[in-house]
């Protein structure tokens, strides 16, 4: 089963990323990694934290000349503000954010003791660990691809129905398909910055060349779009969690809904994998807990960061009296970064379903069982 875990404090020495049951015989690249931790740390709307780490891998386990051994693969990013011992107590906790949960489950007048793990500095893991999947899904050539669609009240212009390079939302700091919109979103973040203040939005991801049939139909906690739904919603600042039309569904009847299968000559026109083509995705890829060959698309609603410059009331944990929540470096707004967190996670569940659809302590073993279904797809359906 591959599946990964993370530990490391915001401000603590590091953050270490240990993955469990990736096959060997997998090439990793660092400057791939590195990459993808830049893209989180260096997009738009993100605090004055961002230009002190630089976030760079250690491996420290696991690989052998650039290749996966079958072991466990750890890997570590040093934090640079590695203040913990030193930081004071969150006392005047801050609404919307873990401070006073925290510091109730855990019976001490400090909402740190929740904030350091709560943070969104240690989803450095999650991306590292998305990236090592990538790295997997390249030998099949499946892609993942997270965007922002939406900063405050502006949404941008959604490619659905049309062709696009998905590629091209990676060339903005503000990581979408619609560069028209980004002039809007820039004033956003400068008036939001000059009063003090944070705004919230939306990201998409999309997966392509998805082989039909990953996930699972039997057992509640393996449904393909449940682990997705987890995943993103385990993101912090993640409120909702749509997958292919989501809330859509609700006020329509379901005449109008269905995925119809595309023919061509009276016969199913087959997709990459072998699956059957759909005149639309409704679903989003994903039908009964499996995949139905369909691109993936999984979409999520990020709150307004709740650590605000011009603090907001709240009640003091020693005192018991009204103060001013406490001020903590904090971005302006997270959306940006949590589309590649998001494209992360998507990335790792993706294989996570791969591998254990198709077994194999090697990449070799992986692609001939890969190879074999195709096979067998293709003379029972194709």
């Amino acid at each position: 089963m591959l599946e990964y875990i993370t530990a490391g404090e915001s401000h603590g020495q590091a953050i270490i990323t240990v993955i469990s049951g990736f096959p060997a015989g997998v090439r990793i690249k660092e400057e791939v990694i590195n990459s993808e931790l830049k893209r989180r740390r260096a997009c738009a709307g993100r605090g004055p934290r961002m230009s002190l780490e630089k976030d760079k891998i250690e491996i420290l386990s696991g690989l052998k000349n650039g290749k996966t051994l079958g072991a466990p693969i750890t890997i570590q990013v040093r934090n640079q503000k590695n203040t913990l011992d030193f930081l004071p107590p969150i006392t005047r906790v801050r609404p919307g954010h873990i401070d006073l949960a925290a510091a109730m489950k855990f019976l001490v007048p400090d909402g740190r003791i929740g904030a350091e793990q709560a943070s969104a500095r240690t989803t450095v893991g999650r991306v590292i660990a998305g990236s090592v999947a990538k790295s997997l899904l390249d030998y099949f050539a499946i892609k993942v691809f997270g965007y922002t669609t939406q900063i405050g009240s502006v949404q941008a212009d959604h490619p659905t129905g049309r062709p696009v390079n998905w590629r091209t939302g990676r060339q903005t700091s503000f990581y979408t398909l619609d560069k028209n919109v980004i002039p809007e979103w820039k004033h956003l973040l400068s008036e939001a910055e000059n009063d003090g203040d944070t705004l919230g939005g939306c990201f998409e991801v999309a997966g392509f060349n998805i082989p039909v049939g990953l996930g699972d139909h039997t057992h509640w906690q393996d449904r393909f779009d449940a682990r997705l739904s987890q995943a993103i919603m385990a993101i912090p600042a993640v409120k909702a969690v749509e997958i292919g039309l989501g809330f859509g569904y609700a006020d329509k009847p379901g005449s109008q809904v269905m995925d119809l299968f595309a023919t061509h000559n009276n016969r199913p026109i087959l997709n990459k994998y072998g699956g059957w083509k759909r005149m639309t995705n409704y679903a989003g890829g994903i039908e009964g807990g499996l995949t139905s060959g369909e691109n993936i698309i999984v979409r999520a609603a990020v709150k307004p960061i709740p650590t605000l410059k011009r603090p907001l009331p709240t009640i003091d944990l020693r005192t018991k009296r009204p103060a001013k929540a406490q001020v903590e470096s904090s971005d302006i707004c997270a959306v940006p970064a949590a589309s590649v967190i998001g494209e992360a996670v998507v990335a790792f569940e993706i294989a996570r379903a791969f591998i254990s659809r198709f077994p194999g302590r090697t990449i070799a073993e992986i692609t001939t069982d890969f190879r074999t279904y195709q096979t067998h797809l293709k003379k029972k359906f194709g």
